[in-house]
């Protein structure tokens, strides 16, 4: 996209094409409007009990639009119905207001050299005013005053992310670890008692139905709308929805009997022998990594760990996930290049220190929303 961008003679239609798509959106948003004046003064929301006026939220979801219009350029439409824009702007307002707290602060030199070192805004001799304005004129619809602030903010917000993440460090053997977690491979005999085989066999009776639904009624409660209160509909109204909720609720019930059953039968018989004799499915793997799937079981994670975690011929307890219950045996492990690890170590730790700050930051916006209600 960025060679494009360079090419001068197309860069201004790819701009006015963006815009085209651009600018109903900011037009909805009513920049400018003196007749909006009012109601950009009444109140959006509250943040740390400061009241949010319908501008500053407004002046944030432009924001969180520049970045995301930055990031994506003109694939932004395809995923734009992915991207929780209004939840970004009341982040982005909560997280600046932390640092407002923290007395965090950004000189115009910084913002000057941030913008005249955007890749967006290059040429072969380095900044360009002449594709910085066109920028800002075509693709972002804003004033280049508008767009400072923009990047002072982002600034703040970028060493207020410094100051939560600095201290984290990860030790070699943290590293080594989670090296393993991505790269060593295992494969594992199971166990399994599915959900979806039992639930085949399952065939409600209208009265089985009619009382599941009488005792379970709160389940299927409608939440309220504009125009409807809340609600519990007839059964007639939702017939196939409880049909379906008490043939997987007794699935469910089955496999679980099934396989606590199994757990038994290992106690005096060998793996297939117990899973035959109880009619569940035995089989083994093929190598798998902790972060891949695998078939007819789904997600690996949850088998690789808890292989890990077994001896030769020890069998696990019984472990669940959304496709039914099983009893797994470690039966190979595939150990990992060291010399490979030892080549890719200092690449591997950067990812994932990365990785990790960005769950730090997570969990701390989780904490700041909760004290800003």
């Amino acid at each position: 996209m960025l060679k494009i961008l360079r090419n001068k003679k197309i860069a201004k239609k790819i701009w006015i094409g963006l815009a085209v798509i651009i600018i109903p959106a900011f037009a909805l948003w009513g920049f400018g409007g003196a007749s909006r004046d009012r109601q950009e003064a009444t109140i959006a929301g509250k943040i740390f009990g400061k009241n949010i006026t319908n501008l500053e939220f407004r002046s944030s979801l432009v924001a969180v639009r520049t970045m995301a219009i930055m990031q994506f350029g003109d694939k932004l439409p395809e995923i734009e119905k992915y991207l929780n824009f209004q939840g970004q702007a009341w982040e982005r307002l909560i997280l600046l207001h932390e640092a407002k707290m923290r007395r965090i602060n950004v000189k115009d030199k910084e913002v000057i050299e941030e913008i005249q070192n955007a890749p967006y805004f290059q040429v072969k001799n380095g900044f360009s005013n002449k594709i910085y304005q066109e920028a800002l004129r075509y693709v972002l619809r804003l004033q280049a005053r508008i767009f400072e602030e923009q990047t002072r903010q982002n600034l703040i917000l970028a060493k207020l992310y410094n100051q939560i993440t600095q201290n984290l460090n990860l030790s070699d053997d943290q590293i080594h670890q989670e090296y393993l977690k991505a790269n060593e491979e295992l494969n594992i005999y199971y166990i399994a008692s599915l959900f979806l085989e039992f639930a085949k066999t399952i065939k409600p009776s209208e009265k089985e139905i009619s009382s599941y639904f009488e005792q379970n009624k709160a389940r299927f409660k409608e939440p309220p709308t504009k125009d409807k209160p809340t609600r519990i509909p007839e059964l007639a109204e939702i017939k196939d929805k409880v049909r379906d909720t008490l043939i997987n609720e007794t699935a469910k019930e089955i496999a679980q009997k099934k396989i606590n059953e199994c757990a038994e039968k290992l106690k005096q018989m060998e793996f297939n022998q117990a899973a035959a004799f109880c009619g569940l499915k035995s089989a083994e793997t093929d190598f798998f990594k902790s972060n891949g799937t695998i078939e007819n079981l789904g997600t690996a994670r949850i088998f690789w760990d808890s292989a890990k975690k077994l001896k030769d011929k020890e069998l696990s307890s019984i472990i669940s996930n959304d496709q039914g219950c099983y009893i797994i045996k470690l039966k190979s492990l595939k150990p990992i290049d060291e010399n490979k690890f030892l080549k890719e170590k200092e690449s591997f730790s950067q990812r994932l220190l990365s990785a990790r700050k960005n769950e730090l930051f997570a969990e701390f916006i989780d904490q700041l929303k909760k004290k800003a209600q």
